[in-house]
């Protein structure tokens, strides 16, 4: 199975390449929605793609125009990475909007750091000069307010300095932007909380960059694998990633699975799963994934520091909590702590919902393979980051060497 490139860091090239003065290609895009609603936005910008299957070339633009309207839908990264973009970019003028689920999620820190005051949508965007060097972030809620600074640091005047304060989480995707910047020629450094970038950097125009696979959406085929036995192949020559999600293979190592890599292909074996106490403050994306796992464990599963999921598409703890207890599941938040026993009792005929949130839709199906009398709600979330799961997925499904092992 090939899987397209990883969003997280398409998504972090395309805010680079509009700091470029030559075209850039991409190899191995993603054709989901947020990586689109970054494309179209940029493309109001004043930017040029030509997309060709599983390729794309980047023409950066000279000249923006404004007064332009920028709606940036559903897409958070895009919409975190935009402001920072445009409120560094001089002279920039232009309106924005976004979806009411976006407005649900937080931007207050970001907006207040880049001196934005947003009172309603739509509002106007002005660019600004900002000389401010030293920014002290919270890092409790979202690592891509600094990732957003980070990317746009050739508009900044002066050496950039960000602090992080407090609990921080998704700190791997911060080293993921870092190391992109790093590919494109600017040096970041890091230490501990403290991260610093000298003034007066600017991305090299690189020709060609090649992406990774998307492994976010290569961890529900390992779950896959994991529940059933089912051996699935995902192409890659990656065997050390950039990406914090290539790190479940750890974890379904911990719960008892065994890791293949060979002739560049990564696939799962052992479908007996032990109960573990993990940290996911690092993979709150696989938070779902890992609930399904550890419902079909031989023991309980305690997942910790991942209180910021309550501010992702939808407010993942809760609803994880109230849909998955109408099967039958033992599942409780305690002292920060998501608790999951083993699933005995179980009832079949049960409806969940989704919350047009693409992590539940995805993880409910791993669900639904092995107790298939369930139904979901909300099955078009998933084109958010993976567009061709149900095709690939339903190909799983109809396989006639697909065996269920689970008694439920």
């Amino acid at each position: 199975m090939e899987i397209e490139g990883s969003k997280s860091i398409i998504n972090r090239v395309l805010i680079i390449s509009s700091f470029l003065q030559k075209p850039l290609k991409i190899k191995n895009i993603s054709h989901c929605d947020d990586v689109q609603t970054l494309i179209e936005n940029l493309k109001i910008f004043g930017m040029k793609f030509e997309i060709n299957e599983d390729k794309m070339l980047i023409i950066p633009t000279q000249k923006f125009e404004n007064h332009q309207s920028y709606f940036i839908k559903d897409a958070g990264t895009a919409f975190r990475f935009l402001l920072a973009k445009f409120r560094t970019t001089s002279k920039f003028m232009g309106k924005m909007n976004i979806s009411n689920q976006l407005k649900n999620r937080p931007i207050k820190p970001l907006t207040d750091l880049l001196e934005i005051d947003v009172f309603d949508y739509p509002f106007e965007l002005l660019g600004k000069k900002i000389t401010k060097s030293h920014f002290e972030i919270k890092g409790d809620i979202s690592s891509q307010f600094i990732s957003s600074l980070l990317l746009s640091v050739p508009n900044f005047p002066n050496d950039l300095q960000i602090i992080q304060k407090g609990k921080m989480v998704s700190q791997k995707y911060v080293d993921m932007t870092i190391s992109i910047m790093n590919d494109f020629g600017i040096k970041v450094e890091k230490n501990g909380r403290n991260i610093f970038v000298k003034a007066g950097q600017n991305y090299k125009n690189l020709t060609t960059y090649e992406v990774e696979p998307d492994f976010s959406s290569a961890c529900y085929f390992w779950a896959f694998s994991a529940l059933t036995g089912k051996k699935i192949e995902i192409k890659t020559s990656v065997k050390k990633s950039i990406q914090p999600d290539f790190n479940f293979l750890q974890i379904l190592g911990k719960m008892g699975a065994k890791i293949n890599f060979q002739n560049n292909v990564i696939w799962i074996e052992k479908d007996r799963l032990n109960g573990i106490e993990i940290d996911m403050s690092t993979m709150p994306d696989q938070v779902p994934t890992l609930s399904i796992l550890a419902l079909f464990a031989s023991s309980k599963t305690v997942i910790k520091n991942i209180s910021h999921l309550q501010f992702k598409e939808s407010n993942r703890i809760e609803n994880l909590i109230f849909e998955l207890s109408k099967i039958g599941a033992k599942i409780v938040f305690q002292n920060g702590k998501l608790m999951i026993e083993p699933l005995n009792n179980i009832l079949k005929n049960a409806k969940l919902k989704t919350f047009n949130d693409h992590r539940l839709v995805m993880s409910f199906h791993l669900l639904k393979a092995l107790i298939p009398n369930i139904q979901i709600e909300n099955f078009n979330a998933e084109n958010k980051s993976f567009p061709k799961f149900f095709e690939e997925f339903n190909k799983l499904l109809t396989q006639k060497d697909v065996i269920v092992k689970r008694k439920v």
